[in-house]
């Protein structure tokens, strides 16, 4: 196993190298300019999108799991309800 394992990652890594070369041979340059200010500003557009999401995880993480857990305990409920359903329609055919 151990084998093939090595021989599959060889593989990939030799594509990797020649999908590499055959993009850097095959591109053309372009006379294109980024902005540092551009950049940071972008930079900056980023990191407060992941801080906000950050903090309003933060401040409702209590709410959000109980959420995901009472929909767990809920669906076991109803799993349960079913099969107390399933035996008396049973015993009441029996």
């Amino acid at each position: 196993m151990k084998k093939n394992m090595s021989s599959t990652i060889r593989k990939f890594a030799k594509t990797m190298y020649f999908l590499f070369f055959v993009g850097m041979f095959l591109t053309t340059p372009a006379s294109a300019y980024i902005d540092p200010a551009t950049t940071a500003m972008l930079t900056q557009i980023v990191a407060g999108v992941f801080i906000t999401l950050g903090v309003v995880f933060g401040v409702f993480r209590r709410k959000i799991i109980m959420f995901f857990k009472n929909m767990s305990v809920k669906r076991t409920q109803r799993k349960i309800e079913r099969q107390a359903e399933k035996q008396n329609k049973k015993d009441v055919d029996a």
